[in-house]
């Protein structure tokens, strides 16, 4: 026999394979607020995105990155907070980005040699030439 000529996929039925299989599906970032008290902002990692937000952000230009991740942020405030009171760098969202990654699974270019991702506070990295980049989008 042979094989088919197509393969038919569920949309369903592969979201809930990926959910299963999924590491973790949120990061949060906790950071002091003005007032001194810890704050939470939760990303979904980056295999989550909604492509419809993407779309909807890079139509409207300025800074795509800073603005997807402002529109998939929970709460959407505390992203705002994140940037204007904790000050965040461009380093240190480089390695919130790369931290979305690894945990997504959607790292480039990881041999198989390297350390394993799923530790829970892994040492930073240094930012590279990509800047906020991200890499799946």
């Amino acid at each position: 026999m042979s094989k088919p000529s197509r393969k038919i996929i569920r949309l369903q039925q592969m979201r809930a394979q990926r959910a299963s299989a999924a590491k973790l599906q949120f990061l949060d970032v906790v950071f002091e607020n003005a007032d001194g008290v810890e704050e939470t902002c939760s990303f979904p990692v980056q295999d989550n995105w909604p492509l419809e937000v993407i779309e909807e952000v890079e139509e409207k230009g300025g800074n795509a990155n800073l603005n997807v991740l402002r529109e998939i942020a929970q709460p959407k405030e505390a992203f705002d907070r994140l940037i204007t009171v904790a000050k965040l760098t461009v380093g240190e969202l480089t390695d919130i980005l790369d931290e979305m990654n690894e945990e997504a699974g959607t790292t480039q270019g990881e041999g198989s040699g390297s350390s394993s991702s799923s530790e829970s506070t892994p040492e930073p990295s240094a930012p590279t030439s990509s800047g906020t980049t991200p890499a799946a989008a």
